[in-house]
């Protein structure tokens, strides 16, 4: 093939690949509960491109009606596939600590939304008590990465963990991510999960790696031209 004839076909492959998937976006999420809103992006990363490291980041803001108060004290979501082995937490709000280890499987008990495996807490579960004013107040935001390790992670995206619900051995509802709050004025609590809203379809892992395939070949055609 001519090198001509190559990068023409690289170009033409790159066109298709960009036209036919959008450009990586955050996921965008929401939770209009009883008492408690919130909103939110879910962003997955791979830096550089890697089957066993990623980044995870959780962004979140309290949007409750401002006369009841409440505090998100907690969250939760899913392990897709279980390829998640190890999670190391980093949070803007230091009061928030890491929950669903050592395996992240099902050990995160959210009755009666069932079981998720990765999340973050003020306290040390999903559904244990303490001050609730430590958690996200009413019109903050805080933002949660999540260092992840494990096996095939250059397979996922976003809606990887959109598509992975909560084990619910009790047969009830099952949620891809949900939000705990307490402290509202009036004494009551609520559990929130979230909505995907807007936000384009994450470019997929294999993409990536095809296109840094093509770049290259068309480097060493092009090397050995020289």
């Amino acid at each position: 093939m001519k090198l001509r004839t190559l990068w023409c076909f690289i170009f033409c492959t790159f066109a298709v690949i960009l036209t036919a998937s959008p450009t990586p976006a955050s996921l965008i999420m929401m939770g209009d509960g009883v008492h408690g809103d919130f909103s939110g992006t879910f962003s997955y990363s791979l830096t550089p491109v890697s089957s066993t490291n990623a980044l995870l980041t959780v962004q979140l803001q309290n949007t409750s009606p401002p006369d009841n108060g409440g505090f998100i004290t907690a969250f939760a979501f899913n392990n897709p596939e279980d390829k998640i082995t190890n999670v190391v937490l980093t949070a803007t709000d230091p009061d928030f600590h890491m929950i669903g280890g050592p395996n992240f499987q099902n050990n995160i008990k959210t009755s009666p939304y069932g079981n998720f495996d990765i999340g973050a807490s003020i306290s040390s579960s999903f559904l244990s008590g303490g001050n609730p004013n430590k958690g996200i107040g009413v019109g903050s935001t805080e933002t949660f990465t999540f260092n992840l390790t494990g096996t095939g992670l250059n397979s996922l995206n976003e809606w990887s963990f959109v598509n992975e619900l909560s084990e619910n051995p009790q047969g009830g509802d099952a949620y891809w991510f949900l939000a705990r709050f307490r402290g509202f004025n009036d004494g009551s609590s609520d559990k929130v999960f979230a909505v995907p809203s807007g936000g384009g379809v994450p470019l997929p892992s294999s993409i990536i790696l095809l296109g840094s395939g093509l770049l290259g070949l068309g480097a060493w055609a092009w090397r050995r031209k020289t």
